[in-house]
């Protein structure tokens, strides 16, 4: 109690002018503050014992900020990496028909071309995982109209970046959540045949 109350007397007598400094000029009473007739009363001070190894204390209440699945997934590099290794393994499986054969809009696969498609790939990836991309790329549906695209094919194009995410041993949760994010787009992709 002494060291708190000596603490308060000397930052109060500091701002009443002892230490070498003027006392402050006050307008009359009535002027500025409180009216005539208002009593002050002096209080004692009471502040805690100051340290300098006073411990911070997190609340345990607040919750940890999750990291956004892009963080989770590793970032663009990570993202990058297995895009690459997608776009390879869907190429080579017959059961998607990545190129789009016998369809009105075949794709052919240039250099140029799957550079292209891996780049707004990994844009698309970036911008719905959380990450600072931004596709830049045409609508889902717009990209994909004309390509008839059936469940089956969708379903195998899924499997391929499944087996892709597993071969970069991307956890459970973060497969499950990407995931589901893709199979959220087949309304947009996915023809019926007519």
């Amino acid at each position: 109690m002494f060291t708190s109350t000596f603490v308060g007397f000397v930052v109060l007598s500091a701002g009443a002018g002892q230490c070498g400094r003027p006392l402050p000029a006050y307008p009359a009473p009535g002027v500025w503050g409180p009216g005539p007739g208002v009593r002050y009363v002096q209080r004692p001070v009471t502040v805690p014992p100051l340290s300098p190894y006073m411990p911070v204390v997190e609340s345990k209440d607040a919750p940890a900020k999750e990291k956004s699945l892009y963080e989770r997934l590793g970032g663009e590099d990570a993202i990058k990496a297995v895009v690459d290794d997608f776009v390879g393994r869907a190429a080579s499986n017959p059961k998607v028909n990545f190129t789009r054969k016998g369809t009105p809009v075949e794709w052919k696969p240039t250099p140029e071309a799957v550079a292209h498609l891996n780049e707004k790939l990994v844009e698309l990836v970036g911008a719905v995982t959380g990450g600072p991309q931004k596709y830049s790329g045409r609508g889902l549906k717009e990209v994909h109209k004309g390509m008839m695209i059936t469940q089956d094919e969708f379903d195998a194009l899924a499997g391929d970046l499944k087996a892709s995410l597993d071969k970069f041993k991307v956890p459970a949760k973060e497969q499950e959540e990407l995931l589901k994010i893709v199979a959220s787009t087949a309304p947009d992709i996915v023809e019926k045949k007519k």
